[in-house]
């Protein structure tokens, strides 16, 4: 018997499943002033979830990152500016006058990409940054995921 009594309720909370599609406030209030139990849980399991895709790096102005780079830290962003590769850090700036580039450390990127990014882009270039940021150098700076010379 209460197998059957199982399935009744199981069939009648798919069939209210079908019905009860809350995707709004309203719609969720009504599932909540449902007392049955077992329909009540078929209402908000019914509720589509729907997310939309966050970018893991945050696309940022160079000129804010500088601004307020302290309130960056920790943070990832994908930044473009003009890259000048030196030995033992990059420097993003503006341009290639900027006078106060930050710093790039490269330390994660493959050894294959890297030298890639150091062909492509020679003894400066227009470039994105993919990366957190984090202290470099005594300074604020970046910790690259990524390097594209464009």
């Amino acid at each position: 018997m209460r197998f059957w009594a199982s399935m009744v309720v199981a069939c009648a909370g798919l069939a209210w499943n079908g019905a009860a599609k809350a995707q709004t406030l309203e719609d969720m209030q009504t599932c909540r002033a449902i007392s049955d139990d077992a329909r009540r849980l078929a209402c908000y399991d019914a509720i589509e979830l729907v997310q939309s895709p966050r970018p893991k790096y945050a696309a940022t102005d160079l000129s804010d990152l500088k601004a307020y780079a302290l309130s960056y830290r920790g943070q990832l962003v994908e930044v473009s500016g003009w890259m000048k590769p030196e030995a033992e850090l990059f420097f993003l700036g503006v341009d290639a006058a900027d006078p106060r580039p930050i710093p790039i450390n490269f330390d994660s990127i493959g050894r294959r990409d890297l030298q890639a990014f150091k062909n492509a882009c020679g003894d400066g270039c227009q470039a994105t940054v993919q990366g957190r940021v984090t202290p470099v150098n005594f300074t604020t700076g970046i910790v690259a995921d990524t390097l594209v010379a464009r």
